[in-house]
């Protein structure tokens, strides 16, 4: 799909790199910029020595380049790269990439046509615009911990790097629409997305029912607090989800539980009579779900149509039939790291499918390459090796 859309990458960590590891999944041509020496603080984690595979998930599909920007001639070689992209991702706070020389302004006054990404913690003006920002501070801020956690318990971090990755997803789309924007009009334009307002998109519905009714959620655990039964209950061996959307499914679920007094218990015949009495309605069913294994819940409640999942432990997660089938698991040789498997691009296309092609790049693997391209003699490439504004990798 985006195949020919040439992706100048300054960013580090999860949230840009995710993003532009997406567009290069999608035929992209991603130029990886990082520091020399270290490179990009994810390289390292749990990695050690190695490669760590949570930089390679994030990096794959990229070509990766080694140039200090804190020298003029190594920002001088990102201002031209910039100036030939068509996207260029950036997650420095507010103000950096102006005084580096690579800030929206400038890059677009020699390249109007740019779709300029701008990934912080806070968004690019407001009180807060240049503070640091990460994705347990944006779960604590956005209101995601509010909701999370067991009633009486205190606020609880989401599993995994959900405001990253919320981020990534928010400015993969903004991209893509603009680019068409771009295809249209001709004019690329500044984006601006935060890991805030990228975690709280992601709670429309509590947002909506808390503005217009004032009440504060409460945290609810597995549970929802507008619907029942549409939680986790415990069965012999562990915890099965169970969802009802509508009225008509209610004596289906009674018939799978085999227990007909509670189809005409008028303390459960509405969602609004279950919510009212929920102590009551969930230790029943959990009685019943006791006698016999999550397995055996699911085949009978899918067997009433009736939406239904178990609760895998993380593990559990790869082991299901349907995950195997999507082929969400990649597998690649990873140069420093061996052979890894990682989480690929989570949806399919008829005519452009996702391809992983390409493994993460080593720190400067293709600054030679991506120079030359620039129409840098060896000779001068040599020189800034020298002069450390440029880092070459053991296969530029």
């Amino acid at each position: 799909m985006l195949e020919g859309i040439r992706v100048l990458d300054l960013s580090r960590v999860i949230a840009g790199p995710y993003c532009t590891s997406l567009m290069g999944d999608l035929g992209a041509d991603v130029i990886k910029l990082e520091r020399p020496g270290r490179g990009d603080d994810l390289r390292s984690l749990r990695g050690g020595a190695r490669m760590g595979a949570a930089f390679a998930a994030v990096n794959r599909n990229k070509r990766g380049i080694a140039v200090d920007l804190q020298k003029p001639e190594g920002a001088a070689l990102a201002f031209q790269l910039a100036r030939r992209a068509d996207v260029v991702v950036e997650n420095f706070l507010p103000g950096v990439a102006e005084r580096l020389g690579l800030g929206y302004a400038a890059v677009s006054a020699v390249n109007p046509s740019l779709v300029y990404a701008s990934i912080t913690g806070f968004g690019q003006t407001g009180p807060l615009a240049r503070k640091a920002g990460y994705n347990t501070i944006a779960q604590g801020m956005s209101g995601l911990m509010a909701l999370t956690g067991m009633p009486g318990h205190p606020p609880t971090r989401v599993a995994g790097s959900v405001s990253d990755a919320a981020a990534s997803y928010m400015a993969f789309g903004m991209i893509s629409a603009a680019l068409v924007h771009r295809f249209r009009t001709g004019g690329g334009q500044h984006l601006d997305v935060s890991l805030l307002a990228s975690s709280i998109g992601l709670l429309p519905d509590p947002t909506a029912i808390y503005l217009d009714t004032g009440e504060r959620p409460q945290r609810a655990g597995n549970r929802n607090l507008h619907l029942t039964p549409a939680e986790a209950f415990q069965t012999k061996d562990g915890l099965v989800n169970v969802v009802l959307m509508n009225p008509d499914q209610w004596s289906r679920f009674c018939g799978v539980l085999d227990d007909p007094g509670m189809a005409c218990d008028p303390r459960f015949a509405t969602n609004e009579a279950r919510l009212a009495h929920h102590a009551e309605f969930k230790a029943q069913v959990e009685a019943i779900l006791a006698t016999a294994p999550t397995a055996e819940w699911v085949t009978r409640f899918e067997a009433a149509t009736i939406a239904v999942g178990p609760v895998y432990e993380f593990h559990e997660v790869f082991e299901d039939a349907q995950v195997q089938h999507l082929g969400l698991v990649k597998e690649m040789d990873q140069p420093g790291a061996g052979r890894l498997r990682f989480l690929g691009f989570p949806a399919g296309a008829s005519a452009t499918p996702p391809r992983i092609d390409r493994p993460a790049p080593l720190l400067g693997q293709h600054t030679a390459q991506v120079l030359e391209e620039l129409g840098l003699a060896r000779e001068e490439i040599d020189r800034l090796a020298t002069a450390g504004v440029i880092e070459l990798g053991r296969s530029s």
